[in-house]
This record gives structure tokens, C-alpha cells and sequence, in this order.
């Protein structure tokens, strides 16, 4: 992105500036969706314990 800036002739601190704001917008939206699939897996293994929890214990109540 900053390649492309320079290539600019007139060299604006205008052109520097925008990129800058998208590149750090991108990286802070990168961070936000990462946690958010962190806490969204973690809560999938959570759920999925319950789960196979109460399939076991359905298992042994069938038994007797």
C-alpha cells in the first residue's frame, strides 16, 4: 500500500494518512473477529462436553 503512495508524484500526506486509518481499521478488525472465533470455539467445546456428557449418562440409565 505504502508502494503505491510513493508512487504518487505530488507526494500527499493525504494519500499516507488514508492508507494508514484502512490498514489499521483492517488490522483492528482482524483482532476483534479472531477473539470472537476464540470465545466462539471455546464455547463449542464447552457445549460439546454437555453434550457427550448427557449421552453417557443417557447411556447408563438405559442399561438398568
Amino acid at each position: 500500500m505504502y508502494w503505491l503512495v510513493k508512487q504518487d508524484k505530488k507526494k500527499h500526506m493525504w494519500g499516507i494518512v488514508v492508507v494508514t486509518v484502512i490498514a489499521l481499521a483492517g488490522v483492528l478488525v482482524s483482532q476483534t473477529a479472531s477473539k470472537l472465533a476464540m470465545e466462539n470455539y471455546k464455547q463449542h467445546q464447552i457445549d460439546a462436553r454437555e453434550q457427550e456428557q448427557e449421552m453417557h449418562l443417557d447411556s447408563l440409565k438405559n442399561k438398568h
